[in-house]
């Protein structure tokens, strides 16, 4: 039995390996998906696959629909342009290797760990950490966050500045539609911040991290909220691609720490919104080229 998809096919037993310009990834159809009418493509790009990682990201021919015009991007595309931008960073972008990037569920996944009202919650967050295993956020220079809250997109990056700046993290809320509420996302991130802080404290081995050691006494007491102006985009549809967008431009231009001077390189100027409607052609062709190759 065989898919197709504009014309290309595939077996719907068959596996591939498939060597691609950013990264080696296995593509293999593991079962008819019910929900969503078709079989699942599963792209093992950093990890080995499993529905529960969360770094697995699946695709389905189907997931590239809503890359037609006007189409709402989903998590599945959203999720593999995120690792697709991780993967072709420019050795010389020293900013990028420290940056930890958060997938699409992330956020919601926070809501419920800060929202939980059991016993044992000290126990749920230490369960819920396994989405950042054996990464210590407040080492790096960056941490990006999508958000998909009530069929919008915004982004949050969480900025670690230099020990010599004398200041604790920055939340930056970027939404090319000013919906998301941002005082509700910076009390979440916040809380999250915090709750990581307390864990990290219970440790008794000196931490080495970029803060000075008086601000991490009082770390939350010390973080600081932005709301970014940034530019918007001119329909319902592109939230998603603004958000890549950010992503992709804040990775290339961001320096290595992110100082408050630096804000300025935000604005409605930092890009044409075009060129951020635009990803979703480019975004269409990687995959399908990338299927083409798999179907070989």
């Amino acid at each position: 039995m065989s898919e197709s998809w504009n014309g290309i096919r595939v077996d719907s037993n068959a596996s591939f390996g498939v060597a691609k310009e950013f990264m080696v990834v296995k593509v293999k159809i593991k079962k008819w998906c019910k929900e969503k009418g078709c079989h699942i493509f599963c792209y093992s790009i950093l990890c080995p696959w499993h529905r529960d990682d969360p770094e697995s990201v699946e695709i389905c021919f189907k997931d590239m629909e809503c890359l037609a015009p006007e189409g709402y991007l989903t998590s599945p595309i959203m999720n593999f342009y995120i690792q697709y931008l991780q993967q072709q960073a420019s050795p010389s972008n020293r900013a990028i290797y420290d940056c930890h990037f958060f997938n699409t569920y992330f956020y919601k996944k926070l809501k419920e760990a800060l929202s939980f009202k059991g016993n044992d919650k000290e126990a749920f967050f230490v369960k819920f950490r396994r989405w950042w295993k054996g990464v210590n956020i407040f080492q790096k220079a960056y941490v990006l966050i999508p958000i998909h809250e009530d069929l919008h997109w915004s982004l949050v990056i969480i900025c670690i500045p230099d020990k010599e700046d004398e200041s604790g993290p920055i939340i930056l809320h970027l939404d090319s539609l000013a919906f998301h509420s941002s005082r509700s996302v910076f009390d979440n991130i916040r809380s999250y911040l915090k709750a990581e802080w307390n864990y990290l404290n219970q440790d008794v081995t000196p931490l080495d991290l970029p803060i000075a050691d008086r601000i991490w006494r009082h770390l939350p007491r010390r973080i600081d909220e932005k709301i970014l102006t940034v530019p918007q985009q001119k329909n319902d549809y592109d939230c998603g691609l603004f958000v890549l967008f950010f992503m992709e431009r804040f990775i290339e231009e961001a320096p290595e720490r992110l100082k408050k001077k630096d804000l300025a390189m935000f604005g409605r100027q930092w890009f044409k919104p075009e060129e951020a409607s635009g990803l979703r052609a480019k975004i269409r062709h990687i995959l399908l080229e990338q299927f083409k190759k798999a179907c070989k």
